[in-house]
């Protein structure tokens, strides 16, 4: 067989499978992207055909100002965008240890936005530990509204991220696997799932399908979302680890929209 028609075949397959998921995709970013000059910036008011064209029921968009200007400036980059978005996109805000007379925006005090459905921490770029003592005041917050607790994995130390979720065992943490792939860390983050049962991880740059059946295999399907890190990287790329892993169709379910349907549906505003 022609091998251009292998692969046209292949792709017809894959999307056909994927039609039939429930896709929520918990990692898309909008604004100018740091440390990807080749990544093309996202406008808001075109999330909407780019979902549809990944086949996404909704998303979590986060914004590149959080990274590199400051946690107010990316959280009010999200407010401004708020009146271009889909309805059925939420947003992840940017934290910090919470302080007398904080500059807003801010999450952690007050009730949380209508749109917010989790928060981010940069306990490295911004400065801070990653511990109870520092993170108290926020976490609690966070658990009162079951809003999600997102971090990427360069940005933590794993001593202290297993030392703040077991201080919370009902706040759910989100381990993102960027901006680097996430692979001499594994095994960290395998015994951080087996330690803390409140742990979950995003998918978008995972290390490869076995993994995922790994994963999925010892500590459930429920444990994984799905996040493709648009605009940086391809979203095929994400939701072929969990097309070609060892799973069941639930499994696929659960991993691709399910998982994160739940987690928004938990958040009280």
């Amino acid at each position: 067989m022609d091998i251009e028609k292998l692969i046209e075949r292949t792709a017809a397959a894959k999307r056909e499978q994927l039609a039939g998921l429930p896709c929520w995709d918990a990692n898309i970013w909008l604004g100018r992207p740091a440390f990807f000059p080749l990544a093309q910036e996202v406008p808001p008011q075109e999330l909407g055909p780019l979902l549809a064209r990944y086949g996404c029921r909704g998303a979590l968009v986060s914004h590149w100002d959080s990274v590199h200007l400051s946690a107010q400036d990316g959280n009010q980059a999200l407010l401004d965008s708020a009146a271009a978005l889909p309805d059925n996109v939420y947003t992840i805000w940017t934290g910090l240890p919470t302080m007398p007379r904080e500059q807003s925006p801010l999450p952690g005090t007050g009730q949380p936005d209508l749109r917010l459905r989790g928060v981010r921490l940069f306990p490295q770029t911004h400065h801070f530990d990653l511990s109870p003592w520092v993170l108290a005041a926020l976490c609690e917050w966070c658990g009162e509204h079951h809003l999600p607790l997102f971090l990427w994995h360069v940005e933590i130390r794993w001593s202290e991220l297993q030392a703040l979720a077991a201080a919370f065992p009902r706040l759910k943490v989100v381990i993102e696997t960027q901006w680097q792939k996430i692979l001499y860390q594994v095994r960290n983050l395998f015994s951080l799932l087996k330690a803390c049962p409140n742990v979950l991880v995003e998918s978008s740059n995972f290390i490869g399908q076995d993994h995922v059946s790994y994963l999925v295999r010892n500590f459930g399907s429920e444990r994984l979302l799905y996040g493709s890190f648009l605009p940086m990287n391809d979203p095929y790329a994400a939701i072929g680890l969990v097309l070609d892993a060892d799973i069941s169709v639930q499994e696929r379910e659960n991993i691709l929209g399910k998982n994160l349907e739940r987690l928004i549906a938990e958040v009280r505003l």
